[in-house]
């Protein structure tokens, strides 16, 4: 039959269309990953490395439910998306961090000290 119109989730198409943005950016000391996600929890990502990949991964399960008279509707929605990143030599892997506030997951990639470039004057004794 015809159900309501907020059953429509626009947002389910649009997450499974199309893949967050990810911008990285690179200073002195390491890189930073922003992953544009609103809407969502901490506890949606998972992050892993393996063999120098990084792998974002987020899964949303939402729930709805309307009752009727005669018939209880209930609709499960999943919002999941995959991103894998090669990391390079230069990023110490033991030292990434990540948090997520104001709908944007930001992963630190810091660089391994050797491969900060370093800018120091050498005391002569």
């Amino acid at each position: 039959g015809n159900f309501p119109v907020h059953f429509d989730d626009h947002f389910q198409k649009e997450w499974s269309t199309a893949k967050p943005a990810v911008n990285i950016s690179e200073s002195d000391t390491g890189y930073e990953l922003s992953v544009i996600a609103p809407g969502a929890n901490k506890e949606d990502f998972k992050l892993n490395v393996t063999d120098k990949v990084l792998t974002i991964s987020f899964e949303k399960k939402e729930s709805h439910t309307e009752e009727g008279k005669k018939w209880i509707r209930e609709e499960f929605t999943s919002r999941s998306f995959k991103r894998s990143f090669t990391l390079g030599d230069l990023v110490d892997v033991d030292m990434i961090s990540a948090k997520y506030e104001a709908g944007i997951l930001k992963v630190n990639l810091p660089k391994k000290e050797a491969a900060i470039t370093a800018n120091k004057e050498i005391v002569i004794s």
